[in-house]
């Protein structure tokens, strides 16, 4: 009777845990404003999934030295676990001093997440709320796939360069 009694102790004991209420968990570096930029382009004009919102992109130290390698003229990118490349979302095409971002979207380099899409986790922060979620459909990654071949946006990636799903990679070639 003993024994059953520690038995579903312990297993009720596990259940309440589990189900406790966890504390957030930030993942976005609170320092990425002092990081390098990935562009020289003013990105002012409207791309699906951002609409025509102004955004800024920076990287993480870790991130300014990716693998890159050559294979049959085609260039390709690989960036170390670690990488986090920040978009800022701001709430108009018109960028001016003293405005703040609402959102950022990260690429964070994850390739054991068991949430990763192409080795990326890919996470969206409310800058009001400070809330973060990390997306686990496939829309990001579905159109950051479009980084790796030729696409519609800043230099077009004429040689379908492999960019690791960056659209502007670091360094800019």
């Amino acid at each position: 009777m003993k024994n059953r009694f520690l038995t579903v102790f312990f297993i009720l004991a596990a259940i309440f845990s589990s189900c406790r209420r966890r504390e957030p968990v930030n993942l976005v570096s609170a320092d990425y404003g002092s990081w390098k930029k990935t562009h020289r382009v003013e990105l002012d004009y409207p791309i699906p999934g951002h609409e025509d919102k102004y955004r800024r992109i920076f990287i993480n130290a870790l991130g300014e030295n990716p693998a890159i390698r050559t294979v049959d003229g085609r260039i390709f990118h690989s960036y170390p676990p670690g990488t986090q490349v920040i978009k800022e979302i701001y709430e108009s095409a018109e960028f001016r001093e003293g405005m703040r971002p609402v959102m950022l979207t990260v690429m964070m380099k994850q390739p054991d997440h068991p949430l990763s899409r192409g080795g990326w986790l890919w996470i969206v922060q409310d800058r009001a709320s400070g809330r973060e979620s990390i997306i686990s459909e496939e829309f990001c990654i579905t159109c950051h796939s479009n980084a790796n071949e030729k696409h519609p946006y800043g230099d077009r990636n004429p040689k379908e360069d492999h960019r690791d799903f960056l659209f502007f990679p670091y360094p800019e070639p």
